[in-house]
């Protein structure tokens, strides 16, 4: 384990695109960055995905990290930054999770929700206390059709009741939220594709079943659900309390708000034409998902802008990177934008795990294949 301090204390000034001009146009923020490692105590991480197959629990702080290895859940202790325990997974059987994992919520109180190809909220020991099936929902009760694909599962720690996820329709090209309620066996709908985002910035053609599809979050954030997307800073959050979905937009500040599509090239049979339209997407921005901060009660959100040679690493779709530039985004609790400042110590793109523990960001940082984090 180490603890390096990257830089000393910034004090930056940011431009408000958030806020009325009732208030001040200014906010005040300085940061201080730096970098630790988990000590492992001799057990191998599953890094793979960086991290995204895995959850901080604010309650008992410890992160539940999913290990792909062995079909088996590794508890990190940050406050010590150490290895905790790893806990193995059923994949068949009454308390089956299915081959692989997706998403891993903590719930609180020693219990998480995991989602793959099944649905369900397990103890740390694995045991099975509530499935959400999806499945056995009939069609004029909400049920998923035939041309749909549940994309992504969420559920929220104090609406344990209900099971969400983000549905794709191949056939109308489009993504949508769904909620499931077991005990009135119902799904119920809520757009949050307006602006066609999902088609507009899928490289191909989904009824062909040869696209490929862009990035789009569901994340659990305090007692709200949030849907946001790569390419376009506009999101959605959804309140189960009230059954009200709020749509915010705001203009970003170091980036495009959106990334302008292209049609060039044939982006269903070529290959070489997608890297080229995707790499042009990462040139531009990408959005990643926003974490809720209950100290500073801030949300957060990394973009990033990326620039790319000539080379192209063997076994890798994309060319090297050669640059990559990050923001932050700074939101109050009712989501207007607080400012917007450059992270130059960040080089990864916004695709890592982030999420806020005791006042700070913690980003994944794989370190020679050790598990570390930039704070």
């Amino acid at each position: 384990m180490f603890n390096k301090i990257l830089s000393g204390l910034l004090l930056i000034v940011c431009v408000s695109c958030g806020k009325s001009s009732n208030n001040s146009p200014f906010e005040i923020f300085n940061y201080r960055v730096d970098t630790v490692s988990v000590d492992a105590k001799g057990h191998i991480f599953y890094l793979k995905y960086s991290l995204l197959q895995s959850d901080y629990c604010q309650h008992d702080g410890f992160l539940y990290a999913y290990n792909g290895f062995d079909h088996s859940m590794d508890r990190v202790d940050l406050d010590q930054l150490e290895f905790a325990g790893n806990y193995p997974l059923q994949q068949e059987g009454p308390d089956g999770t299915g081959s692989g994992l997706y998403t891993v919520k903590s719930m609180g109180m020693g219990k998480l929700f995991l989602a793959g190809q099944l649905a369900g909220v397990f103890t740390l020991e694995g045991k099975l206390v509530k499935n959400f099936e999806w499945n056995n929902i009939s069609s004029a009760h909400g049920g998923i059709s035939g041309g749909e694909y549940i994309y992504q599962h969420m559920a929220i720690p104090e609406f344990d009741h209900l099971a969400f996820a983000l549905v794709t329709d191949y056939f109308v090209n489009k993504a949508s939220l769904k909620r499931l309620n077991p005990t009135d066996k119902l799904i119920s709908t809520y757009e949050i594709d307006p602006n066609g985002n999902f088609k507009t910035y899928t490289l191909g053609e989904m009824t062909d079943f040869n696209a490929w599809t862009p990035k789009v979050f569901l994340s659990s954030q305090l007692d709200k659900l949030i849907v946001s997307h790569e390419f376009a800073n506009d999101f959605y959050a959804f309140s189960p309390e009230s059954d009200q979905l709020q749509s915010v937009t705001y203009s970003s500040i170091h980036t495009p708000s959106k990334v302008t599509g292209t049609s060039e090239g044939d982006l269903v049979n070529s290959i070489e034409d997608r890297i080229n339209a995707l790499q042009s997407y990462l040139e531009q921005v990408s959005f990643g998902p926003l974490v809720w901060d209950p100290q500073n009660r801030r949300y957060y959100r990394l973009s990033s802008s990326s620039t790319f040679g000539e080379e192209k690493p063997e076994g890798k779709l994309l060319h090297k990177t050669v640059n990559v530039d990050v923001f932050l985004s700074v939101f109050d609790v009712q989501f207007n934008l607080l400012g917007e400042i450059p992270i130059p110590e960040l080089k990864s793109a916004s695709s890592a795990k982030y999420f806020a523990k005791d006042g700070m960001l913690w980003v994944f940082e794989n370190m020679d294949d050790e598990m570390g984090f930039i704070r």
